[in-house]
């Protein structure tokens, strides 16, 4: 039984964690206050401390030592913001249960063993991972699994535009509740993998799904690790396919460790802009041991500056802790932001965020990179972006949107009519 306040709150919750195979208790969240948020605590379990071979959920911010962690000013540590839904996982949890008071330790508790990382939830050791269901009626029978993309993207475009019914959040709960980011997605297993299928939506300026895959196969040309993509139709609108790359490949892989770089900077979860740049970036991914920490971050810099992608905030840079070591992810969530002059991480103490090509190259002097090397990083990556055109043909976005976004990137990138 899950333990809960008089108010139906959820108090605590004990954290699992994958290793060798299973999961294994971690440790546990505890939960204090009546308000709609309530800060937690994290310990570790004397077992799983006593173990081996144990890691730390995060290195910099929960180390192996036998005490609590607070999350003020959060609700919770910041490594289980990165395990929990974010805007649009929470508002499909939200419309699901409209009377149900929801905060962290719901959204975790509500979320299963398929969930971004290695992490999961349950209300005691024995019992193991857990999904809880609050008393609310609406959505407690679920439907069964299916791959049916037609039905995900009809429930996707119905809650974006507000118009969801019962029948189209019962499907999303189950495939997209705990799934992050700020647009419609949903995890699908699809040929045998493990996929998260992104949707487009009514805000959308151009055929958002296209353009993202014709960006990720820039990123793939230029040397950067990609996941496997895929577009998909339906209904005669596009759908992105990007292959889990936390979790091994197959249709049952193993689940691999996964932080932001938000949680490893220590900045709030709900945060957005920031003064922390690409350096601090490279410091903090140094100090969790990712070999050439530096380059890597070079590189997506300024992949993110040629392919005028200023959304590049701290949630969309990511670390894998995969057999045993912390790496950067492959590279997501890189889509060309027309009119937006200003990246949301600067290059580099004293390096303005002004969305500038030179600029960003510029911060090699302070990733301690010489610039023989840099220039080789820089040539590889233009030598890539400007094949963006013919990528963007290849995945089908049309010439009225290639058109629209001709005049977004540098004039090293050519869009001939």
């Amino acid at each position: 039984m899950w333990r809960t306040s008089r108010s139906g709150r959820l108090d605590r919750l004990v954290v699992f964690r994958w290793h060798a195979g299973s999961y294994v208790p971690a440790g546990e969240l505890t939960f204090e206050g009546a308000g709609e948020k309530r800060i937690g605590r994290f310990s570790y379990a004397r077992s799983y401390l006593g173990l081996d071979d144990a890691r730390p959920i995060d290195p910099l911010g929960l180390p192996l030592i036998g005490r609590s962690f607070a999350g003020s000013p959060e609700e919770l540590p910041l490594a289980f913001h990165d395990v929990g839904p974010d805007g649009w996982g929470k508002e499909v949890l939200r419309r699901a249960f409209p009377r149900t008071t929801l905060s962290m330790p719901e959204y975790l508790a509500l979320g299963g063993t398929d969930r971004t990382g290695d992490l999961a939830f349950g209300p005691s050791p024995e019992a193991g991972p857990q999904t809880w269901k609050p008393d609310e009626e609406p959505l407690i029978e679920l439907p069964g699994e299916t791959d049916d993309l037609d039905a995900l993207m009809a429930a996707a475009s119905s809650v974006d535009a507000g118009e969801g019914t019962k029948q189209h959040l019962a499907l999303l709960f189950r495939k997209s509740g705990d799934v992050g980011g700020a647009r419609p997605k949903a995890r699908i297993r699809y040929g045998g993998r493990q996929w998260i299928a992104k949707f487009p939506t009514a805000m959308d300026r151009f055929d958002d799904p296209r353009v993202e895959a014709a960006c990720l196969d820039v990123a793939a040309a230029a040397g950067l690790p990609v996941p496997d993509r895929m577009i998909v139709e339906i209904g005669g609108r596009a759908a992105l396919l990007v292959e889990r790359f936390d979790r091994a490949p197959g249709i049952e892989g193993r689940p691999y460790g996964y932080l932001s770089a938000a949680t490893l900077l220590k900045q709030p979860s709900t945060g957005y802009g920031t003064e922390r740049t690409y350096a601090d970036i490279a410091e903090a991914a140094r100090r969790i041991g990712v070999n050439d920490a530096a380059g890597e971050a070079f590189a997506r810099l300024l992949l993110n500056a040629h392919l005028h992608n200023t959304d590049d905030h701290l949630r969309n840079h990511g670390f894998l802790d995969r057999d045993g070591r912390w790496e950067f992810s492959p590279v997501f969530d890189v889509v060309p932001q027309p009119g937006m002059r200003r990246h949301v991480c600067a290059p580099a103490k004293g390096i303005g965020p002004a969305w500038d090509v030179d600029a960003a190259f510029g911060a090699h002097k302070a990733l301690k990179i010489g610039a023989a090397d840099a220039a080789v990083v820089r040539d590889r990556i233009v030598a890539a972006a400007r094949r963006l055109p013919a990528f963007m043909k290849e995945r089908g976005v049309s010439a009225k949107d290639r058109e629209l976004l001709a005049d977004a990137f540098p004039a090293s990138i050519e869009f001939k009519p």
